[in-house]
C-alpha cells in the first residue's frame, strides 16, 4: 500500500502521521511496506507518512542511493546533531504519531523500536502511540490475488498431508523401517515438487513428542514410527512468490487399526475447541459484530478448561497469517499476550487449539480462516473430523483423509 492509502487510515484515527524506523533490519515491517526488503542499508533511516501532504524518508547521505526508486522526498543527515535536528523539523508541528511500539510489550509483533530511539523521538515533543491498528489495515489484509495465492498453497498443502499419512500407513503395512525425519524429508519432497517454499521443515512427532508444540526431528535426533504410535504432523508452506500468503494445517492419526480411547477423548475436545471458535467468529460476522483477538481465544479455552485440561493448553489459539506464516494481525490469543485488536475482514489466521499430555502424546487441529465481511471462511477443506487410522487398507485411509 502506497502512502496515499495510509494516509486516509492516519485521519480517521486521528493522528499527524506514522514514522516508520530501521536499523538493519530491526523493522521488517518498514522494509516491506516501504519495498526495501532486501535493500543493503547499514545506517538508520525513517519513513514518514504524515496525515496530509507528500511522503518523505530520512536516511543517511551515504545511502541515498539506495532510496532512488522512493515516490517522494529524499532528505539526507550525516552527524547525529544533523538526525536530530531533522526529526525535530519532521515531526515539530505533530502533536501524536504511530510508530512500531507496543505499550508494556503486549504485541511483541509490532514492538520493533528499540527505548532509545522513543526517547529521541518524543523529545520532539510528540506522543507516541502502537502503530498495531495502522499494520494490521495496510499489511494483514489480503486482496484478491493474496486470497487466491493462498487457497492456491492450501490445496497443495492438503495434498502433502493426505501423501504423508499414505506414505506412514503403506510403510507399516509392508513391514518397511519409517522415522519422523523420513516423513519430514518426505514433506520437503512434495514441496519441492509443487513449487512450495517454507520457512522451516514440518513437525512430525511421535507419541510423547507431540506434547511439545514446537518439537522438530532432525538427523540426528527422531524415532521411528511403529504400530500403535500415535502421530501429528503440521505443515505450512506457500507458493514460491515473495507476494504469496502461506497455508498451515496440523493433522494427527494413529498407527492402529483402532484409536484408543483416551486419545480419541482428547481429540474430541480439541475439536469441539476449534469448531465452537469458528462458530463464534462465524456467527459474528454475519450479525455485523466485531470480535477482538482475546475474545476468540476465549472461547476456545472455556472448552478446554471445562474438560480438564486447562493448564495442557499452552500457546494461544490461533495467529495471523500472511506472507510470513505468522503474520501482523490480530492473533486469537488471551495467554501469551492480551491482543485487543479486532479481527478485520479481508485477514486471514489460524484456529489450532491443542491439548498437551507431558510423556504421554499430545493433540492439535489447525485450520485457516479467512474473514470476510459477512462470514468466517474455511480455507483448508477439509477440517478434521476424526483421528486417522493409518494401518487400514490404502483405499479406506484415503477415503478418511479425501
Amino acid at each position: 500500500m502506497k502512502a496515499r492509502g495510509i494516509q486516509q487510515h492516519l485521519r480517521k484515527a486521528g493522528l499527524d502521521g506514522w514514522l516508520l524506523y530501521d536499523f538493519q533490519g530491526s523493522n521488517p515491517i518498514a522494509r516491506r511496506l516501504l519495498g526495501m526488503r532486501d535493500a543493503v542499508l547499514t545506517r538508520r533511516w525513517f519513513w514518514w507518512v504524515p496525515a496530509r501532504g507528500s511522503a518523505l524518508v530520512l536516511a543517511h547521505r551515504i545511502e541515498e542511493s539506495q532510496f532512488r526508486g522512493f515516490d517522494g522526498k529524499v532528505q539526507t543527515y550525516v552527524s547525529w546533531q544533523d538526525l536530530r535536528r531533522c526529526l525535530e523539523g519532521l515531526l515539530g508541528d505533530c502533536d501524536r504519531i504511530a510508530m512500531e511500539y507496543s505499550h508494556g510489550g503486549t504485541l511483541p509483533y509490532i514492538g520493533r523500536v528499540d527505548a532509545g530511539t522513543l526517547e529521541l523521538v518524543r523529545a520532539c515533543g510528540v506522543d507516541v502511540v502502537s502503530s498495531a491498528d495502522l499494520v494490521q489495515v495496510v499489511e494483514a489484509c489480503w486482496d484478491q490475488q493474496a486470497l487466491d495465492l493462498h487457497l492456491d498453497a492450501a490445496r497443495l498443502v492438503n495434498l502433502s498431508k493426505d501423501d504423508a499419512f499414505a506414505y506412514i500407513g503403506e510403510a507399516l503395512r509392508d513391514g518397511r523401517k519409517i522415522t519422523e525425519y523420513d516423513v519430514q524429508r518426505f514433506l520437503m519432497d512434495r514441496f519441492d515438487e509443487q513449487q512450495l517454499r517454507t520457512n522451516s521443515p514440518p513437525i512430525v512427532a511421535v507419541n510423547e513428542n507431540s506434547a511439545d508444540p514446537h518439537y522438530l526431528p532432525t538427523a540426528r535426533s527422531h524415532r521411528p514410527i511403529r504400530e500403535n504410535d500415535f502421530v501429528l504432523i503440521d505443515l505450512w508452506a506457500k507458493r514460491d512468490l515473495p507476494e504469496a500468503v502461506y497455508a498451515d494445517i496440523t493433522w494427527v492419526g494413529f498407527c492402529g487399526p483402532m484409536v484408543p480411547a483416551r486419545v480419541q477423548r482428547v481429540f474430541e475436545t480439541v475439536r469441539l475447541a476449534r469448531d465452537r471458535t469458528l462458530l463464534f467468529i462465524d456467527e459474528a460476522a454475519r450479525g455485523g459484530r466485531t470480535v477482538r483477538g482475546f475474545e476468540a481465544d476465549d472461547v476456545a479455552r472455556r472448552v478446554i478448561r471445562d474438560a480438564g485440561h486447562g493448564d495442557h493448553f499452552p500457546h494461544r489459539t490461533g495467529h495471523s497469517i500472511g506472507t510470513e506464516d505468522h503474520g501482523n494481525g490480530a492473533n486469537l490469543d488471551n495467554l501469551e499476550t492480551r491482543d485487543e485488536r479486532e479481527l478485520l475482514p479481508g485477514t486471514g489466521f489460524s484456529i489450532e487449539p491443542g491439548i498437551y499430555l507431558p510423556g504421554e502424546f499430545g493433540v492439535r487441529s489447525e485450520i485457516n480462516v479467512y474473514l470476510g465481511d459477512h462470514s468466517a471462511r474455511v480455507t483448508t477443506l477439509p477440517m478434521q473430523e476424526a483421528v486417522v487410522a493409518l494401518t487400514r487398507t490404502v483405499e479406506a485411509v484415503d477415503h478418511v483423509l479425501a
